[in-house]
């Protein structure tokens, strides 16, 4: 694994930034993946107490092994992680 985009791999990252762009942007991925809740024009991030059900329903393929350190019942925190590391990642090239 690259120390520096620890705790993710390129993989997870380019599967990551691909999803992004099907998306049409991060905030509508967010939005797709339930870490974000609409209603109108205001967006609220999205708390689950049950974080088991999320990681299986959003955390599969090449994000399964992530699935250990997923800790918060905020999804929004994690993928924002995700993409500011993607973002940082992609600045170096």
């Amino acid at each position: 694994m690259d120390d520096d985009i620890f705790p993710f791999t390129r993989e997870q990252l380019e599967k990551f930034r691909d999803e992004i762009e099907e998306a049409g942007g991060f905030e509508n991925l967010m939005s797709k993946k339930k870490a974000i809740i609409k209603r109108g024009d205001i967006e609220d991030v999205a708390t689950y107490k049950n974080i088991q059900s999320y990681k299986r329903k959003y955390l599969t393929g090449v994000y399964v092994p992530l699935r250990e350190m997923y800790d918060t019942e905020m999804p929004f925190v994690f993928w924002n992680d995700m993409y500011e590391m993607l973002q940082k990642s992609e600045w170096e090239k």
